[in-house]
């Protein structure tokens, strides 16, 4: 008895029991044999595949090398690993041959990037996609995820299996030489090559600190992006066998990854044989792409991989993230866009960088990303420079009422200027996105980020001057009367690349002393924006704070709270003194906010004296 009906009769006998009545059997239902509910594309079973499969059962598949053609491969059934993708959902095992897999001075084994490679039987019928390898010792025997079980991701969930390890009792079907090699392996899920435009390690920075809100978050906080181009025209389209980009963000701002189409049934696309971030319902932009090479594994660590060198438009998107593939709809645009416009200290116009948000757990990458990434491609350094950076975040409730945020912020940094504009944007389009104070949605983010020099120009609190009728004088030791109103001005050390300069002043501000004042008093200035931002931890490495969510009772709460940004350029004046009426004595306080030249860090206590 075949062993697919052994399981099928221990089912039905549990479900008998279950119901406390007797009933004959019913006749199993006939497998699923055609992929494609029109018939243009056949498939075989997995219950054909283990029951009738044997080592002399040849394959054919198709992937690409170079380019988007792609060169087909051959093979033939090793086995299968029962229960290895789930509960009744078996990992077929096929030794290959061609596409650079056991050829060349380095065979590169079953490299990232073949996931979703189609195999087929002689006669063109769909077996499986290419999705589990054994590296990274480079052996040429891949895992193959069943076309039947592709076919229905999204309807039903694939339990996620726990490692499997080939033993004896649990490779079925396999000869004794495919048994002595293959015993002890350990079937890996292929990586998926994983590419983000502009600066790669920018791009890491940046997706690290998204808030772990949904699997593909957390997926991308581990970085390990690669630097690829921005999407540009591919005429060619989809096709199975060919690659297939995935993105989160697209356009300037495309992060995602590499894998290979499997099927497409009129305008449904299925790929990979494995999940992008196993998140299940999902948006992700769907393109072609173009192979530069495939590059083998010489050191047994890293696996085999394929290159990309550019990326198509977005063609479709990806709906579908289950276990068993990932599936989408061409032609279905989704997405939020983003746009950073760049200018420079007069206000012209020198670039702009646009980009769609697909998944909208994302949404904080594109436009933090967008304003990072600016900073370092027109300042063509790694983050040393001034800017000022405002932004205007659209959004939608589920009720229908729209609405907008607008904010702005100043920088500057020796090094971090990138990381820092991303900073103040990135938290306020968290805020907004992930909140659960309301059902709200990212509808566009525009953004400006005028560039002011590429060196960091910043400033410190070095001391007041005070206006004595006839000058600007030093207010530190000075004697001032009670009962009159005191007009300063605060001194500022302007600080280039982090080395002193020269002093400048800021606004005049007026405080009034009281008629009972008498004695010690002072103004102190201190920077009301100091808070933490990215440094440097001891290996050297950048480390920056995670987008954060603003702390609120209300949705209209949340917004005041983000309205309420405090610019780099603001400082806190306070003017202490103390007084005396008989026997009664204390301290007031007269406080003010002064705008400073620029970004200005670190606070500066002046001194002086009151007396009649």
């Amino acid at each position: 008895m075949h062993r697919s009906t052994l399981r099928w009769l221990a089912s039905a006998a549990i479900a008998g029991v279950a119901a406390t009545a007797l009933a004959a059997p019913t006749a199993q239902a006939a497998p699923d044999t055609s992929f494609c509910t029109d018939g243009s594309q056949p498939m075989v079973p997995q219950s054909e595949a283990v029951d009738t499969f044997d080592e002399s059962t040849a394959v054919t598949g198709l992937t690409v090398v170079k380019g988007t053609t792609p060169t087909e491969f051959t093979g033939r059934y090793t086995g299968y690993l029962e229960n290895a993708l789930g509960q009744g959902v078996d990992m077929l095992l096929f030794t290959l041959s061609g596409a650079g897999i056991d050829s060349g001075e380095t065979p590169a084994g079953i490299w990232a990037g073949m996931s979703g490679s189609p195999v087929y039987t002689e006669d063109g019928r769909l077996i499986g996609a290419v999705a589990y390898g054994l590296s990274p010792d480079n052996i040429p025997v891949a895992g193959v995820t069943p076309a039947d079980y592709m076919k229905r991701v999204g309807s039903d969930r694939l339990a996620s299996p726990a490692k499997v390890t080939i033993t004896k009792a649990n490779l079925e079907g396999a000869s004794r030489k495919a048994e002595s090699r293959l015993v002890g392996q350990s079937p890996q899920r292929l990586k998926t090559v994983k590419v983000a435009a502009g600066r790669k390690d920018l791009a890491n920075r940046t997706l690290a600190r998204m808030p772990r809100v949904s699997a593909s978050t957390r997926a991308v906080r581990a970085g390990g992006f690669a630097q690829v181009a921005t999407p540009s025209a591919i005429p060619e389209p989809l096709v199975p066998g060919g690659n297939i980009a995935v993105g989160y963000t697209t356009g300037d701002l495309f992060t995602g990854g590499i894998g290979t189409v499997t099927a497409i049934c009129g305008s449904t696309v299925w790929a990979f044989g494995h999940p992008m971030d196993f998140q299940g319902e999902t948006s992700l932009s769907m393109h072609n792409a173009s192979t530069a090479l495939v590059v083998p594994d010489t050191t047994g660590w890293s696996g085999s991989y394929k290159q990309v060198s550019r990326i198509g438009q977005q063609v479709g998107t990806i709906t579908v993230d289950g276990y068993a593939a990932i599936r989408g709809q061409l032609g279905l645009i989704r997405g939020f866009p983003v746009v950073t416009s760049v200018r420079n200290a007069s206000g012209d116009l020198i670039t702009s960088y646009r980009g769609t948000v697909v998944d909208p757990y994302m949404a904080a990458y594109g436009p933090s990303y967008g304003a990072a990434f600016a900073v370092q491609d027109v300042l063509d350094n790694l983050g040393i420079g001034t800017a000022r950076l405002s932004w205007k975040i659209d959004y939608r409730l589920r009720s229908g009422r729209t609405g907008s945020l607008t904010n702005s912020q100043v920088y500057a940094s020796v090094g971090m200027l990138a990381d820092q504009a991303a900073t103040d944007i990135g938290n306020d389009v968290s805020a907004i996105a992930y909140t659960d104070l309301a059902d709200a949605s990212i509808t566009r983010v525009t953004s400006t980020l005028t560039l002011l020099g590429n060196q960091a120009v910043e400033y410190r609190p070095a001391g007041v001057q005070r206006w004595n009728g006839k000058a600007w004088v030093k207010l530190r030791g000075a004697i001032v009367k009670p009962h009159r109103t005191l007009k300063v001005r605060p001194v500022y050390r302007q600080y280039v690349n982090d080395r002193p300069r020269a002093t400048s002043t800021g606004p005049v501000q007026s405080f009034r002393i009281g008629k009972n004042a008498k004695g010690r008093a002072s103004i102190t200035l201190t920077s009301l924006a100091d808070g933490p931002e990215c440094f440097e931890d001891e290996d050297g490495e950048m480390v920056c704070p995670e987008f954060e969510e603003e702390a609120a009772t209300s949705f209209s709460a949340l917004l005041g709270k983000l309205d309420a940004l405090i610019r780099a350029d603001r400082v806190k004046a306070t003017a202490t003194y103390a007084w005396k009426v008989g026997k009664q004595k204390g301290v007031s306080e007269r406080r003010a906010s002064v705008k400073a030249p620029g970004k200005v860090t670190g606070s500066h206590t002046t001194t002086f004296r009151v007396r009649r």
